[in-house]
């Protein structure tokens, strides 16, 4: 018998959706024997890729977004702060992950788990290097190595690879998650994604 595909996630550290998104979509991969694949990406360079400009520019639409994710986060049950700045570019984040996650892909999702607490819960700013470098999960690197780690080139290129992948596979949003061939956008799609879970397209 083939083994059952993995749930691969398209995020963004600076998404208050990929941060919402997450833990649910662990407990699902948990739950029916599924690996959870963290893809971090930037979604301004691929919505740079494919000429769609930022859709918080347009009054209306930032007004909803403000509402939104405050009550997102209550009906998720996570702590959140809205934060200031609120859009900034997560490359930093990123770079890190890429570059700490490479030998040890295992701990990514104490990572994840991590950047997004620090931007949400606590709207600390990830685009300080003192804030990536107080993360939890890595106290046991020197700041000079955490920073090395994002100025370094295996981070830039696993996050421009990831970047490239994301737009290959359509990625319209964060989060973005593939399944067995099936696409699903948005940390509101996360009931359709247990569902199919439960009943693959084989079975549909």
């Amino acid at each position: 018998m083939a083994m059952p595909g993995a749930i691969r996630l398209y995020l963004d550290f600076a998404s208050p959706y990929s941060y919402f998104a997450l833990g649910p979509l662990t407990r699902l991969a948990e739950e029916h024997g599924r690996t959870l694949e963290l893809r971090p990406i930037l979604l301004w360079a691929v919505f740079k890729q494919q000429g769609v400009t930022n859709p918080l520019e347009t009054p209306a639409r930032r007004r909803y977004f403000l509402e939104d994710v405050s009550r997102s986060a209550a009906f998720f049950g996570l702590p959140f702060r809205i934060p200031e700045p609120l859009q900034i570019s997560a490359h930093l984040a990123g770079r890190l992950y890429h570059a700490w996650t490479a030998p040890r892909p295992q701990d990514g999702l104490r990572l994840a788990s991590d950047i997004f607490e620090a931007f949400f819960a606590r709207a600390e700013n990830i685009a300080d290097l003192a804030v990536l470098t107080a993360l939890p999960c890595l106290s046991g690197e020197t700041p000079e190595t955490i920073r090395a780690m994002i100025d370094g080139a295996e981070g830039r290129q696993r996050l421009s690879e990831a970047v490239d992948e994301a737009n290959a596979a359509g990625v319209t949003g964060v989060p973005f998650v593939t399944l067995d061939g099936e696409s699903f956008f948005g940390a509101d799609r996360l009931p359709q994604i247990a569902w199919r879970l439960r009943h693959p397209s084989s079975e549909a």
